[in-house]
Order: C-alpha cells, then sequence, then structure tokens
C-alpha cells in the first residue's frame, strides 16, 4: 500500500478546493463525477488529519526518547 506525503496530501486538498471553487462544484460533486465516490474527499480529508497527528505523536516520542537514551537503559538493566 503506497501513502501520499503528508505534503502531497496537503497539495491535493489545496488543487480540489480549488478545482471546486472555480467550477462552483461541491468535493462530493468531484468524488462522484471523477471516482464514482461521492465521500472520497470527506474520507481522505479524515485520513490526513489522523495521519498528521500521528505523525506528531511519533515525531514526540522520539524526541522524547532518543536512541542513545534507550540504549543506555537497556545497557543498565542487561548488567
Amino acid at each position: 500500500m503506497s501513502f501520499l506525503m503528508l505534503t502531497d496530501r496537503e497539495a491535493l486538498i489545496e488543487e480540489v478546493r480549488a478545482y471546486c471553487a472555480a467550477a462552483g462544484i461541491e468535493a462530493s460533486t468531484l468524488g462522484v463525477r471523477a471516482l464514482g465516490n461521492s465521500r472520497f474527499f470527506d474520507r481522505f480529508l479524515r485520513r490526513a488529519e489522523q495521519e498528521a497527528e500521528a505523525a506528531e505523536k511519533l515525531r514526540a516520542y522520539m524526541a522524547e526518547n532518543p536512541p542513545e537514551a534507550r540504549r543506555a537503559r537497556a545497557a543498565g538493566e542487561a548488567a
């Protein structure tokens, strides 16, 4: 399964919004016309939001738990 990078997602979201504004249609209408799926864009937005939240949590964990500290703790536990 391939995932779009967050910047690619954000770019697509802006492109869809701009297209819909210029065409005078809702994103759900674009979804139906292009994909046969009226709920695609709404679901796409939710996934992008969830992935952004997960990315923030991952970065926070890695910042709070640097590899050196984990190795030091593991070495101390093994001794």
